[in-house]
């Protein structure tokens, strides 16, 4: 009878343990760039769903099933994730501007097709908010492989200004304006995607998807129509 009883739980915490392994979940081997981008990705989903106040390290680790300390290995601190998340949007907007208006297709003289490319990053996945977060909080830090970002989209910017004056015949465009319509661009749609709801409600219009849509399309064109101008008429700008 004890022989029995003995079998029977030696058999009940077989199939326990057995059962255990087979339901613990494999553990996924990632190669270091690949981590990052994960870890990157859900603090990423974490911004646009709550801000950046929403961005906790246990909160990502449980997001993406691996241990706080593998975050701290790849970051060093919560810090270090937050610029570095920054810093990737950062770079993936300038890719898609730079590709944007240096292509031949035309996609380059659509300025509602570049605002939307713009919002996604700041409005939509929350940049704006981060990169004001991190400005206020001291944590922002200048890249020094990209604090010319601007200077370069500007550049490329001039080329195709200065090709549409040759074209129509008309004197080339001052590339004080460039850089002055270049950086308004950046100012307002940061400034959108931090507090253009609180802008939008102060001018008695409603913080909805269509008024947004219409004050961004409204200023696509107005820059589209600057961007086109002859020599920087309708701006009287001057060098910065």
């Amino acid at each position: 009878m004890c022989d029995e009883i003995s079998v029977r739980r030696f058999v009940h915490l077989f199939e326990a343990e057995y059962l255990a392994v087979i339901a613990k979940p494999k553990r996924i081997r990632r190669t270091a760039e690949e981590a990052r981008r994960v870890i990157l990705d859900a603090a990423e989903k974490r911004l646009a769903e709550n801000g950046p106040e929403g961005i906790r390290l246990q909160d990502i680790a449980n997001d993406i099933g691996i241990s706080h300390p593998t975050i701290l290995h790849h970051f060093e601190n919560r810090d270090g994730l937050v610029l570095a998340l920054a810093r990737r949007g950062a770079e993936q907007l300038s890719a898609s501007l730079m590709t944007a208006f240096s292509s031949n297709d035309g996609a380059g003289r659509d300025m509602h097709a570049i605002m939307d490319r713009v919002y996604e990053v700041l409005a939509e996945r929350g940049h704006s908010r981060l990169v004001g977060w991190m400005v206020l909080g001291g944590i922002w830090r200048d890249d020094p492989n990209r604090v010319g970002f601007l200077q370069e989209l500007t550049d490329v910017i001039q080329t195709l200004r200065e090709k549409d004056a040759k074209q129509a015949g008309d004197p080339p465009p001052s590339r004080d304006e460039t850089e002055f319509l270049t950086m308004l661009g950046a100012i307002a749609a940061l400034g959108d995607g931090l507090f253009g709801s609180v802008v939008r409600r102060a001018a008695g219009h409603p913080d909805d998807a269509e008024h947004a849509r219409k004050f961004r399309d409204q200023f696509a064109d107005m820059l589209q129509n600057l961007l086109r101008a002859p020599n920087g008429a309708g701006t009287g700008t001057t060098a910065i």
